[in-house]
């Protein structure tokens, strides 16, 4: 029985027991109420986030974000409770559960002091936003092409290098360059990697208060009229990092005029910039430059169909020549979307081709937004080329056929000799300048670094550039461009109008040349490359009186009017390589003339009147062979001669003209105070050492020495200093009394049959020596009789050998300590009686060629062995065995990458030391046809 003093406490209990499960229907609708409150609330800031973020890129505050996360978890539980509530109602009316009535009003209520306190917490006085400064995304199409992927990768790595601060990145307009930052920027502004990231447009001619005040808008900082790059700069210190974007640079900006800190390592921070110019990414002080390329072609392709409209628009009839249409575009990803757009949806075959041929043209495009779009970007980069004087240079270089690979020697050589370059005294000085205008031009992406098949220094243009150029001539008309059109009739007279000042008519099949063109403003006449011209008219060159540039090589030319000999303003006359070319008309009125190029050309007599061209700095008349002649007086009046060329012309300068007082001799050589390059033969030693003993050879940039028959070899373009005996009877170097000057760097040896040696008795060196070729010397023995002078061969970089059947061992090993240390190429050839490459007496196992790359065994019926020991040589690349059948085994483990041998021998090799390096080795194995 219960005590009296416990009866009180237990009815209030039971009372609010009762009163909860009366009240239940009353906590619901409470609940309720509450709960479309707290909905209410929660739709209404949601709204509010998406207005601010819409409107203003606004985040929220992150209290705010798990407001909203709790509040939407609350109205979750609260509406999963209400179907349970629905799915118990009938049993509650069936069976009605005092204790599960409670437990629910108490459940209720305690979600109603939720729903309050949420509501409470919710009302966020101090604002939704973060204070930060909202993120801008800026608008960007999406990245065309692997080529641009790949890009955008190497962009990204730079500025996530920690030892990279300062990154350009430039290209030719219209590339893709701003498209490729500002998805980086994007990419970047989203990841949160730096503490702030800046995009900033900088205007063709930027303004640096302009500048300050874009960066300030980003910083979220206010600029006085006073110290507002102490401002910036305060407020960027305040920041743990920053990337900033300068976009289309056309100038350098101080960075601490702008209030910029210096970025670097320790502060963590990054400026990249993009520009059109390399010369501003160098005055940047860059530590890294990436130039974005065009595209590839099957790129480009995949591009310009999507723009127009895809495969149902490009028909299997219009696809020839919409591939034409996209490749005019050259890659450009700005003119393939303009030309794309502008043909969208066109399925029109005769629309297709009038594009092609608007586009191939080179006119005022009837291509919609071609010459707005394209064209005006493009030429603004030509307006902001430095002066005239550069931009005459630029527009030059559209006298070459589309995708022509012009060399830069040659080119240059034009300038100079039409006069783009002013006269700044020597030859050298003046290929400098050009070289440096060349430069500019690259830097701006107006013409491109390549190279051609003899690995020559070319540049080329792009053909929307060639394009510009060509357009910008044509309003008066300055130019007539028709070069690699394969023209077989000479331009219509009418159109030789006189404003023209460059005519390029190159790689065409014009057989003659005919007509009086009215020409009086011309300045330049490109012919070349034209094999079936023949024959040029008397009357040609009969109002051409400011010609100035005359290039006629490569042509099957016989004779030349007697016209030519009035063109009294030619600087440059070239006829290179016209092979039937046997005599001019006389060029003593050329008082100007500066080149004269006559290489190959079969000359049997010197031009007529050669010795009144005093202003002459280039003279080649090299390799044509049948010159027998070379008159005295000539080379003594051309003071101004810097280059002569006469190796391989057929007349070798003798000693003295005992003989023949009217004949020159290597004395008029000598004479030549000016001369920098010279490539000549001579008729014996005495001759030869006369020059050497002169001390002239000292000023030579480059050189050709000859000694013997002189139609054994020429020297078109010189790239170094070099001798060439040809058909001596010296029994070596050493015993020949030849003096050579300590600057060849290349010495040959051709038919001289009875040689033995290079060196007979240990006492001559070659400091500098670094191609040394033999040819055809039957009785060639070895390099050195006796043991060779120390670091006598040391510069040797290329050994070629053929036809010394006589030689047994290539390379006695006493020369390898001091000398053979820089060797990179071995060639050896039809060496029938060559053993060994590399021979050693003494027993030792191991020697070292540390910088070998390439060693070749060509038709070496006897070789045994390359090295009876071990060969070390760790850059060993490429390995040529062909018909060398003796040898069984390499000495050397290198790692390969090229192996050129007939499958019998290579099943027949063996390495000693790793049996499975033949397995590795397999795969760079390669069996061409030809080899037997």
């Amino acid at each position: 029985m219960l005590s009296c003093a416990l009866w009180p406490p237990l009815c209030t209990s039971l009372g609010k027991q009762y009163n909860y499960i009366r009240k239940l229907k009353d906590h619901e609708k409470n609940l309720q109420k509450e709960l479309k409150l707290l909905k209410g609330r929660g739709n209404d800031i949601e709204e509010e986030l998406n207005k601010g973020w819409q409107q203003h890129g606004k985040k929220p505050k992150e209290v705010v974000k798990v407001w909203l996360h709790n509040s939407q978890e609350l109205v979750k539980e609260i509406e999963g409770m209400d179907t349970e509530n629905q799915n118990s109602m009938c049993l509650r009316r069936l069976c009605p559960n005092c204790y599960s009535r409670l437990k629910q009003s108490k459940r209720i209520e305690k979600l109603i002091s939720n729903v309050k306190g949420l509501l409470a917490d919710g009302q966020f006085s101090d604002g939704l936003f973060d204070s930060s400064l909202p993120v801008e995304i800026l608008p960007a199409t999406d990245i065309q092409g692997s080529t641009a992927e790949r890009k955008m990768v190497e962009i990204l790595q730079c500025i996530r290098d920690p030892e990279v601060s300062k990154i350009g990145v430039y290209g030719m307009g219209g590339v893709g360059k701003t498209t490729i930052m500002t998805n980086i920027h994007n990419q970047l502004k989203e990841t949160g990697e730096f503490d702030i990231v800046i995009w900033v447009t900088v205007s063709r001619s930027p303004n640096l208060g302009q500048v300050q005040d874009m960066i300030a808008k980003e910083l979220g900082c206010n600029l006085s009229e006073t110290c507002r790059e102490n401002t910036l700069y305060s407020a960027f210190r305040r920041r743990k990092n920053f990337l900033i974007f300068f976009d289309d640079m056309w100038d350098n900006i101080c960075l601490e005029e702008v209030g910029i800190p210096e970025p670097n390592k320790e502060n963590g921070s990054t400026i990249v910039w993009t520009t059109r110019s390399n010369k501003v990414c160098n005055k940047m002080e860059s530590q890294r430059d990436i130039k974005v390329e065009c595209l590839h072609e099957e790129e480009a392709w995949s591009l310009f169909k999507e723009k127009v409209g895809g495969e149902n628009v490009i028909s299997p009839e219009i696809e020839p020549t919409a591939r034409k249409v996209a490749k005019e575009c050259g890659g450009l990803p700005l003119a393939l979307i303009t030309v794309g757009r502008a043909l969208r949806k066109t399925n029109q075959l005769e629309v297709w081709r009038s594009a092609l041929e608007e586009l191939k043209s080179a006119s005022n495009y009837g291509i919609e937004d071609m010459e707005t779009k394209v064209f005006q970007r493009l030429k603004f980069s030509y307006d902001r080329l430095s002066n005239d004087e550069v931009r005459e240079c630029f527009l030059y270089c559209a006298l070459y056929p589309e995708d022509y690979l012009i060399p830069t020697n040659a080119l240059i050589q034009h300038w100079m000799a039409e006069g783009l370059i002013g006269e700044v005294g020597s030859w050298e000085k003046e290929k400098d300048k050009g070289h440096s205008i060349l430069k500019e031009l690259k830097d701006a992406c107006m013409i491109e670094s390549t190279a051609n098949e003899f690995d020559e220094d070319c540049v080329r243009m792009h053909d929307l550039i060639r394009d510009l150029a060509i357009s910008i001539t044509k309003k008066p008309a300055r130019f007539m461009v028709k070069a690699g059109l394969w023209l077989e009739e000479s331009p219509k007279e009418e159109e030789w109008v006189e404003s023209l000042e460059r005519v390029s008519l190159m790689q065409s099949k014009i057989e003659t040349l005919h007509g009086e063109p009215n020409c009086p403003q011309l300045l330049t006449l490109f012919l070349q490359h034209n094999r079936c011209l023949n024959n040029v008219s008397e009357t040609f060159f009969k109002y051409m009186d400011n010609l100035r540039v005359l290039n006629l090589s490569y042509t099957n030319i016989e004779s030349l009017p007697d016209a030519l000999s009035e063109l009294t303003s030619l600087h440059g006359l070239l006829l290179g390589f016209c092979s039937r070319l046997k005599c001019l008309p006389s060029l003593a009125k050329l008082h100007k003339l500066r080149v004269l190029d006559l290489f190959g050309v079969p000359l049997e007599e010197v031009p007529h009147g050669l010795e009144n061209l005093v202003k002459l700095k280039h003279l080649d008349i090299s390799d044509g062979e049948r010159l027998r002649s070379f008159p005295s007086g000539i080379l003594s009046k051309l003071t101004n001669l810097e280059h002569l060329l006469m190796g391989g012309s057929g007349w070798r300068w003798p000693y003295s003209n005992e003989d023949d007082k009217d004949k020159a001799t290597v004395a008029e050589i000598i004479s030549l105070e000016n001369l920098t390059e010279l490539s000549a033969d001579f008729s014996d030693v005495t001759s030869f050492n006369s020059y050497s003993e002169s001390g002239r050879w000292e000023h030579l940039e480059k050189s050709y020495f000859g000694i013997g028959r002189s139609d054994h070899f020429g020297a078109r373009v010189l790239r170094s200093h070099e001798m060439c005996l040809v058909d001596c009877d010296f029994k070596s170097v050493s015993a020949s009394g030849v003096k050579l000057p300590s600057i060849i760097q290349s010495l040959k040896i051709i038919d001289c049959n009875a040689m033995e040696w290079i060196d007979e008795c240990g006492e001559i060196g070659f400091p500098n020596l670094q191609r040394l070729e033999l040819r055809r010397l039957l009785n060639f023995q070895g390099l050195c009789k006796q043991k060779a002078q120390q670091e006598a061969f040391r510069n040797l970089e290329e050994l070629y050998v053929s036809d010394c059947h006589r030689l047994k061992l290539l390379i006695p090993y006493d020369l390898l300590p001091d000398n053979l240390q820089n060797l990179k190429i071995i060639n050896v050839k039809r060496c029938r009686g060559m053993k060994e490459i590399i021979s050693c007496d003494t027993g030792l196992d191991t020697i070292i060629l540390p910088k070998l790359e390439k060693l070749f065994m060509d038709d070496l019926p006897m070789l045994t062995s390359v090295f009876s020991g071990k060969l070390v040589c760790d850059f060993l690349s490429v390995v040529n065995g062909i018909r060398c059948p003796n040898l069984k085994k390499l000495p050397f483990s290198p790692a390969l990458k090229e192996i050129l041998c007939t499958e019998e021998w290579w099943n027949t090799l063996e390495w000693e030391d790793d049996p499975h390096l033949k397995q590795r080795l397999q795969p760079f194995v390669n069996h061409p046809w030809w080899i037997t």
